[in-house]
């Protein structure tokens, strides 16, 4: 997205205006509506869209990352998800301090389970129906 509210807006069909599909969820913001506001405004002024644009509100260690101009510090929603704070480092990143979150979450989906010791799936024909359904 190169950057949240830098590049990308989305209106919702109720008006609002989001600097990304899900940034709904982000806590502490107002998000403008275009009925409300002009399109200017809203991408100039409003702080849902100005907030993460460039790198001062990047912590460590995005802040002196040499990647901060590329990656832009990784998804904010995705940072609010899984650390609580929108401003932290994408825990997808191996440099967060919250990698962790990710790397554990893989593991543990890698893991067999007891799901995968259920009995395959069987498609049904007229044959082997009529024994389920007489």
């Amino acid at each position: 997205m190169n950057g949240l509210g830098s590049v990308f807006l989305t209106v919702s069909p109720d008006g609002t205006a989001l600097p990304c599909h899900a940034a709904r969820m982000l806590p502490g913001f107002e998000f403008p509506t275009v009925r409300e506001k002009s399109m200017a405004h809203i991408w100039l002024e409003s702080d849902a869209f100005t907030h993460f644009r460039g790198d001062a509100w990047m912590k460590e260690p995005c802040r002196s990352c040499p990647e901060r101009t590329r990656d832009f510090g990784g998804c904010r929603c995705q940072a609010h998800l899984l650390t609580g704070d929108a401003a932290n480092a994408d825990p997808v990143c191996e440099l967060s301090p919250y990698h962790d979150l990710v790397t554990e979450a893989v593991a543990l989906a890698d893991r067999p389970s007891v799901r995968d010791a259920e009995k395959p799936l069987v498609f049904r024909s007229p044959a082997n129906s009529a024994t389920l359904f007489p």
